[in-house]
């Protein structure tokens, strides 16, 4: 008999797991549906008001890349793949790409969905560069205790693990495609070190204080309404280790409907970044920042650098 969810389903994801993600589903959409009625009968919340960018949007198109930046926009994401350094990493992610997809076993594509519909090259060399450009800045290494928020399944989380990196990786599954169990499953058979939990990022993490050397979030914090987004970078400030490096990727897009969220972490939108992600996490920036805005005004990718200063105190973030 043909399988009807074979291509949203790995196919050793059990059929009782299949129809209890295809329940949470409905739950979920019948959810969001009543939460949006409610925001709209609600008076508009201020923070997701995005007010005027600090620069036109797109007018520096053609600006030159600024290759010392390590915080910067992606709009020169192909000249940068081809640079050397980035490169390498770049093709060890290929590298990796084709032993999974030989052994069987499944990775997300950008959309965080195991769906062919939803697999785009323009959207995957994009998400090449977020992937290789944090690794590779982020200086993570093999010894490391790592945290990734909301990467279940990605090949940038097993990647990771495959250097010998201690992963946690913090998803809720949105998609309900069996990402937690393929990450768990896929694990097991790589024998790595990555552990998939099943977590609501409003709620605060469960993890000791400086329990992690590096911190990732790839294209998640623009998913959040800004007082989550908040509570979430307060809670990234105090799990992260002394002298540890947390990096995130954000990027929008204008077909995206973004209802209870907003647009305001794109680079020309810089105060809703400090108000947002840099000041509730009590991190500095880390390395050389260009914040250039070269995207057209219906679409961006950038990447962010944040470090905790050697003898930074716990209780210091949470004040």
């Amino acid at each position: 008999m043909k399988d009807p969810w074979r291509d949203r389903f790995p196919s050793y994801i059990p059929w009782r797991w299949r129809l209890l993600l295809q329940l949470r589903k409905v739950c979920r959409q019948s959810l969001t549906r009543w939460q949006e009625q409610a925001a709209a009968a609600r008076p508009p919340d201020p923070l997701l008001d995005d007010g005027e960018p600090a620069e036109p949007i797109g007018e520096r198109a053609f600006a030159p890349n600024p290759r010392e930046a390590l915080t910067k926009c992606a709009q020169w994401h192909e000249e940068d793949l081809q640079r050397p350094d980035l490169k390498a990493v770049a093709d060890q992610l290929n590298a990796l790409r084709a032993e999974l997809t030989a052994q069987r076993l499944r990775f997300t594509n950008t959309a965080g969905t195991f769906l062919a519909r939803e697999y785009h090259p323009r959207f995957e060399s994009g998400k090449l560069w977020e992937a290789a450009w944090t690794i590779l800045h982020s200086r993570v290494a093999p010894a490391h205790e790592v945290l990734d928020i909301g990467g279940a399944s990605s090949l940038f989380s097993f990647y990771l693990a495959s250097l010998g990196c201690r992963v946690t990786v913090l998803d809720n599954d949105w998609a309900n495609c069996g990402i937690l169990l393929n990450a768990r499953h896929v694990a097991r058979r790589m024998g790595w070190r990555l552990s998939a939990l099943d977590r609501d990022v409003s709620r605060p993490l469960p993890f000791a204080d400086e329990a992690f050397d590096r911190v990732f979030s790839i294209c998640v914090l623009e998913h959040l309404p800004p007082r989550v987004r908040q509570g979430l970078m307060r809670e990234i400030g105090r799990v992260l280790k002394p002298g540890g490096i947390a990096a995130f990727t954000m990027d929008y897009d204008h077909s995206r409907p973004l209802l209870l969220t907003d647009k305001g972490l794109r680079f020309a939108y810089r105060h809703k970044l400090e108000r947002d992600v840099i000041r509730p996490s009590g991190l500095r920036l880390h390395g050389p920042a260009d914040w250039t805005d070269a995207y057209a005004a219906d679409t961006f990718l950038g990447a962010l650098f944040l470090e905790k200063p050697l003898g930074h105190a716990v209780r210091a973030i949470r004040s």
